[in-house]
């Protein structure tokens, strides 16, 4: 099974994916690979770049799992990002490949324990649970993201975490596998 984790910006797209066949135990090291991207061009050019690398990443997925809308942040930028996750969120549906939204507060409580965390402490948290050798914070989020889905489905790569950091998963619809959205 394919779990993509995605974590939308126009200045860092941060993405992670489980490596078909981790599962077999062929692999040794992480059961993901990850990675960022920067959306090129402006506009429409910039959405369709976007969608282009996002299309390129969830080819053969199972199942996509979305950072949500931050609705209390104040960024000036809100409709770009806006029209940025219409464009993601059409382009997975298009592709009847199921998606789930893991709310912003829910992916910080996964890593550090608490859903008011700074983005800075859930790459600490990447570095020190998952072996994370990066210094990205938009790549920790999706990490953390991919985690959520490795742990619903109890798929193989999911890092033990504490009972507390779990809380969170609850609140979160998760499609049935093999459900199409």
């Amino acid at each position: 099974m394919i779990v993509v984790a995605l974590d939308p910006s126009l200045t860092g797209f941060g993405w992670a994916r489980s490596v078909p066949g981790s599962d077999l135990g062929e692999l040794s090291g992480p059961a993901w690979e990850s990675g960022v991207f920067v959306p090129k061009g402006r506009g429409v050019r910039r959405l369709q770049a976007a969608l282009d690398q996002v299309v390129e990443i969830t080819d053969g997925a199972d199942v996509v799992l979305i950072e949500g809308y931050a609705f209390s942040s104040r960024q000036s930028h809100a409709h770009g990002l806006g029209e940025l996750g219409g464009v993601v969120r059409l382009g997975l549906f298009q592709r009847s490949i199921p998606f789930v939204e893991v709310p912003p507060a829910c992916v910080k409580k996964l890593a550090t324990g608490r859903g008011n965390s700074k983005k800075e402490a859930v790459l600490v948290e990447a570095v020190k649970r998952l072996g994370y050798g990066g210094a990205d914070n938009n790549v920790s989020d999706a990490l953390f993201i991919l985690q959520a889905g490795l742990i619903h489905y109890d798929l193989p790569g999911a890092v033990p975490l504490p009972k507390t950091h779990l809380d969170g998963l609850r609140k979160i619809e998760w499609p049935e596998l093999g459900a199409r959205a």
